[in-house]
């Protein structure tokens, strides 16, 4: 293997300087190309919306259609509310609307919080993650579902403290985890995955948004402005940093359409678009409301300049 090496440093160096110059390009071309490909391959969220398990039979089809809804984020927990088989017949109706369901999952909380890493034997929690994978399995099963939605893949805060000397951290376990869902996946589902709208996912929520775009369609940072204290400037910067850090899918912006978690007051119309526009102008792919319980006025999403 030493001759070999040997071999191969000899003849580089014989190489003219344009002979290697054209060797590099030809390495970008290939890069650029991988990069293109694997970005066209990618399903994209324009206009998505999120709708709780147990208003699924309460909402508006026709209203969502109208208002430019490209895509439903419905709770996992209407399949044990109402069914299968009347979840599949729902899911039809919204087709029909030329609306895309995808059955939205919590992945590491519901009522409490599940580490990813077994921190007795410091390996990622694969008895937990087989688990899961086997329910979204089913739930990607049922007939007419569009896409999966992962919601919770983080840590509340703490994943700082989840960081061996093996290589097993937090966010290799958060990142370990998609992957395999995806692996797990029909190719022609969407994979969307939320994530904190903050620059230091990775230290705090163990989200690490470049290595989970190249796994997910589209990545959807939760820019909830009231929870932040923040305005559509900030909605913007997000969005372009985003962008810029989940290069290999899609970014769709999660906006907040009530005043904040404390105060569920419904934003105005014209709030509403101005966030939504905000998000588009800081390079997002598309938007997505949260969530249609509260979301009391509504603006023509068609309306947003893409």
């Amino acid at each position: 293997m030493q001759k070999f090496i040997q071999t191969i440093q000899k003849k580089f160096q014989e190489l003219s300087k344009k002979q290697i110059a054209i060797i590099i390009l030809i390495i970008i071309l290939i890069i650029i190309a991988s990069f293109t490909i694997n970005r066209m391959a990618k399903d994209n969220i324009e206009a998505g919306i999120w709708v709780k398990g147990y208003d699924m039979n309460d909402v508006d089809l026709d209203t969502l259609s109208k208002y430019g809804i490209t895509d439903i984020f419905l709770h996992s927990s209407a399949v044990d509310i109402y069914g299968e088989k009347n979840v599949s017949n729902w899911i039809k109706k919204a087709n029909s609307k030329n609306i895309k369901v995808h059955l939205w999952v919590q992945c590491f909380y519901n009522k409490t919080w599940i580490n990813p890493i077994n921190t007795t034997t410091k390996d990622y929690n694969y008895p937990y993650f087989n688990k899961k994978i086997k329910e979204i399995q089913k739930l990607a099963a049922i007939e007419g579902v569009g896409g999966i939605h992962l919601d919770y893949i983080r840590y509340p805060g703490n994943a700082y403290e989840y960081s061996y000397a093996n290589g097993v951290t937090a966010s290799n376990a958060i990142t370990t985890f998609v992957a395999m869902v995806s692996g797990s996946l029909n190719d022609n589902l969407t994979l969307s995955v939320t994530v904190m709208p903050e620059r230091e996912g990775i230290k705090y929520y163990g989200q690490d948004p470049q290595a989970l775009s190249w796994y997910a369609d589209v990545v959807i940072p939760m820019a909830y402005t009231g929870n932040y204290n923040q305005d559509s400037e900030w909605i913007q910067a997000i969005s372009a940093y985003f962008k810029q850090t989940a290069f290999w899918a899609n970014v769709c912006i999660g906006i907040q359409v009530y005043v904040s978690d404390a105060d569920i007051t419904s934003l105005s119309a014209k709030k509403l678009k101005e966030n939504s526009q905000a998000a588009l102008d800081g390079g997002a792919d598309g938007i997505a409301l949260f969530t249609w319980e509260l979301m009391k006025v509504w603006f023509d999403l068609n309306s947003l300049n893409r």
